[in-house]
């Protein structure tokens, strides 16, 4: 089994990303499973190649964006076996604390 390489913690999230890879030039949403300051996973269909570049965009629950950012895909799963199929990527910079909240917050709104 692999060690687990993350530097912070991760809490469950929800929310919306519109995302664009630096190899297609296509944007697209998708969901956030879970979030830490460094990075997040991201529930998808869509994979991006290892090692690719993204930007990518917090969107609210209008899908107006709250922040933007970018990140390195560090880890993808391809198969509905393993946890769920998306991909990992870490931020460039850290995420803002109020936003890494508001999107756990999102998670918990919906899980009650």
């Amino acid at each position: 089994m692999q060690k687990d390489k993350r530097q912070h913690q991760r809490n469950p999230a929800s929310g919306n990303l519109r995302i664009k890879t630096s190899l297609t030039g296509i944007a697209y949403t998708v969901s956030l499973r879970d979030v830490s300051k460094g990075g997040a996973f991201i529930h998808t269909i869509h994979l991006p190649k290892l090692n690719e570049t993204i930007s990518f965009e917090i969107l609210d629950e209008y899908g107006l964006q709250l922040t933007k950012g970018h990140g390195k895909v560090v880890r993808i799963v391809s198969r509905a076996l393993e946890t769920a199929v998306g991909f990992a990527i870490r931020f460039d910079e850290f995420l803002d604390p109020a936003m890494l909240d508001y999107l756990s917050a999102v998670r918990l709104e919906e899980t009650a």
